[in-house]
């Protein structure tokens, strides 16, 4: 098994969280980015990296002059927020004062929901904002958001949000278009690139609920194991009929969200209705924080990402990782 280097790895974990890698140079750039993107341009790295996410996932980046996209998922896009997305393509790439400027890229986050708005009717402009959000602050991060100078320093003025926009965005944008052309391929995946997308997705897999993939990860866990070891990031546990997708890069929270979710884990016992998630949430929250204000989606966000529950056939069950917790509450 080939050995990934160390620019290969950075660049392979960054498509994984935030889905995109973008090659324009600036200030705030660390030496070991500078170094991927400036080995990104050898064709022979381009290869390394595309060999390596084939056979883990059974794909490969969309690629626009070394900034590259990798969606894994992305038959998971509903129709409405393709529709948002395509509309904040158009809207950013039209926009007059971005034409041709290599310096300051801010725009008024309300003049860009409003253009997507124009286009968009179905939805209001709150919820408009929050897919935009979601997809290119949260999921791409090619809007960052801002505050010019003159505003934070003038408590008189009123408040008015910025998007300061990636000067790559064009390229990620042609990535997309490109993407979204292939929607209606067909993507054959051998068993364990089946297992690894399932891994990666829920970062647990028990042996009840997915017997089948259970049964391909107990016949090939050591080569998955190594796979996954490649990136110096993801450990493997396997216990007896579960296994567990550990990722070193996330630090566990001492947020009350997650002492949250993981009283709401430690509750749920033989399962929850999905349908009652939101009310356990919430009744947890009110009895354990009283004098907070706890996220719902937060909280619900972590019960998952951090693998302390997983859902199967419209129930929630908890998994073995919340026994390895103690909430403990000061009076």
């Amino acid at each position: 098994m080939t050995e990934l280097h160390s620019s290969e790895r950075l660049i392979i974990n960054q498509l994984l969280d935030h889905n995109v890698f973008t090659s324009s140079i600036t200030p705030e750039l660390t030496k070991t980015t500078l170094r991927a993107i400036t080995v990104l341009k050898r064709p022979l790295v381009q290869q390394r990296i595309n060999k390596y996410l084939q056979d883990l996932l059974g794909i490969i980046p969309e690629n626009y002059q070394e900034n590259l996209l990798f969606l894994v998922n992305k038959e998971q896009l509903p129709p409405e927020t393709v529709h948002v997305l395509l509309a904040t393509l158009k809207a950013v790439i039209n926009l007059p004062e971005l034409q041709g400027v290599d310096g300051d890229r801010v725009v008024s986050t309300q003049k860009i929901i409003q253009l997507v708005h124009s286009e968009v009717t179905e939805l209001r402009e709150s919820e408009i904002a929050k897919q935009i959000t979601n997809l290119f602050v949260d999921r791409f991060a090619l809007f960052k958001p801002e505050l010019p100078e003159e505003i934070i320093k003038d408590s008189n003025e009123e408040l008015i949000e910025y998007w300061d926009i990636s000067p790559d965005f064009n390229y990620i944008a042609q990535c997309l278009v490109n993407l979204l052309l292939k929607q209606d391929e067909e993507y054959k995946l051998n068993d364990l690139q089946r297992v690894n997308r399932f891994l990666l997705e829920n970062k647990y897999l028990d042996s009840k609920q997915s017997h089948d993939l259970w049964s391909i990860f107990i016949s090939n866990k050591d080569l998955i194991a190594q796979k996954w070891a490649q990136l110096k990031r993801f450990d493997l546990e396997c216990g007896d009929d579960y296994a567990l997708l550990l990722d070193r890069s996330r630090r566990t929270s001492s947020s009350k969200a997650f002492m949250t979710a993981i009283l709401v884990a430690q509750s749920l016992t033989a399962g929850l209705p999905k349908s009652r998630l939101t009310l356990l949430i919430q009744q947890t929250a009110k009895q354990y924080f009283p004098h907070f204000q706890i996220s719902i989606s937060e909280v619900r966000r972590l019960l998952f990402e951090q693998a302390l529950a997983t859902q199967n056939n419209g129930f929630i069950i908890a998994t073995p990782v919340v026994n390895r917790f103690h909430v403990k509450l000061s009076n």
